[in-house]
């Protein structure tokens, strides 16, 4: 039977690694009617990202022998994909991304026998990067999406991204980095009536209380943020949470003590996903300063948990993201003044959890994994049909349960 006859699909994703707000979304597409699905990662976990990998897979999940080629998971070869992608007749292939040698295989292995793929990305133009990778890398960009049967992009600066690079803007469906938002909106409920003793048993007081959830490293600019708390706390007594590792915490916790403010600023190191709703539910609002950011994952689990946040321009997910200046702020990135003066305005404002939800309840509703799913799904169907569509096909408005 032709593949574009089908009502049953077997779908195949090539992607880096398991993860904590991915996963659950490929389980939501392995619930669609009529969908199977074949997830194959590059690796299992990394240093940068050491997650306890506890979470259900209601699709069939493998991790390939492989090897990094291009530093600690750049450039990682899986020669066995090749195998798995002949071994069955997958009616479309999803590529997460195209950093590894693995995914530029399977592109070869569509393109030679003529399956549809789809490119998932988050890169977008402000990003800042070498020119000679960018050099390196544009040719190789434009054969892999030029030759996508639909790009799949997680906002607004990746469509564009993509569409410069020749993709589809009429073979388009948006599939950002959603967390599991009905989960953790569930989870924030249930938590919020014990925050007090939540926030006691972290010895953070009455005061306001400032979030940071992420690695340590400089492209982070935990390092602008100590500056900006400094001179936030001469004038309204507040506490920091960083909620993470790496490389710069010494030096980080070296700075805070320079600045005066080591009393008021909590490193709490890696927290596993399952243990983070606590945090979200003790903060009074999240600060993301990122140099460089291609979405910012974290931003919407604060949002989901109604909290409030403030990030740089170049976190990429803030245009699909903030939707009203009481749920979010954008400031330029390293500028310590600018940031302060956020941070104050958010303080003074405070909105409650309960106000953040209904202003985000639209972004919300968009970016669910049930609703993604479903206008994904939709994409590929249509592709298969070859079936014309408008523009792009977009997260819908309509609620899907």
């Amino acid at each position: 039977m032709d593949r574009s006859e089908r009502s049953h699909i077997h779908l195949c994703v090539v992607t880096p690694q398991p993860t904590p707000y991915r996963d659950p979304f490929w389980n939501t597409v392995a619930e669609q009617p009529g969908v199977e699905l074949d997830v194959f990662y590059c690796y299992a976990k990394g240093d940068d990202r050491p997650w306890e990998i506890d979470w259900p897979f209601k699709f069939h999940a493998e991790v390939l022998p492989g090897r990094a080629w291009l530093g600690q998971h750049n450039g990682y070869w899986n020669p066995s994909i090749l195998k798995k992608l002949r071994a069955n007749p997958y009616d479309a292939i999803i590529l997460g991304g195209y950093n590894h040698f693995t995914m530029l295989a399977a592109a070869w292995y569509a393109r030679r026998k003529r399956v549809p793929y789809l490119v998932m990305c988050e890169s977008f133009h402000g990003l800042k990067r070498a020119r000679y990778r960018k050099t390196l890398k544009t040719p190789l960009v434009r054969w892999i999406v030029g030759g996508a049967a639909g790009i799949l992009p997680t906002g607004q600066f990746a469509r564009e991204y993509l569409i410069s690079y020749g993709g589809r803007a009429d073979r388009c469906a948006f599939v950002p980095n959603s967390p599991d938002l009905d989960s953790l909106r569930r989870e924030a409920a249930a938590l919020y009536p014990n925050r007090p003793v939540i926030r006691q048993s972290m010895n953070l007081g009455n005061e306001a209380v400032i979030l940071f959830v992420g690695r340590l490293i400089y492209k982070k600019g935990v390092d602008i943020l100590l500056e900006a708390f400094a001179r936030v706390v001469q004038s309204v007594p507040s506490q920091l949470l960083i909620a993470g590792d790496g490389p710069e915490r010494a030096k980080l916790q070296e700075r805070a003590t320079r600045l005066g403010i080591a009393d008021r600023v909590h490193f709490v190191g890696f927290q596993q996903p399952k243990d983070l709703p606590k945090f979200y539910c003790a903060a009074d609002f999240f600060v993301l300063p990122s140099r460089t950011e291609p979405w910012g994952v974290v931003v919407m689990e604060a949002l989901a948990s109604g909290v409030p946040v403030v990030v740089s321009s170049l976190v990429g997910c803030h245009p699909d993201v903030i939707n009203d200046p009481r749920v979010g702020r954008v400031v330029r990135p390293d500028d310590p003044q600018s940031l302060a003066e956020a941070i104050g305005d958010v303080l003074l404002a405070r909105p409650d959890k309960s106000t953040v939800h209904q202003i985000w309840e639209p972004v919300y509703q968009k970016m669910r994994h049930p609703v993604v799913a479903h206008n994904l799904v939709g994409l590929i169907r249509a592709i298969l049909k070859e079936e014309p569509l408008n523009e792009q096909v977009t997260i819908s408005d309509t609620k899907v349960e």
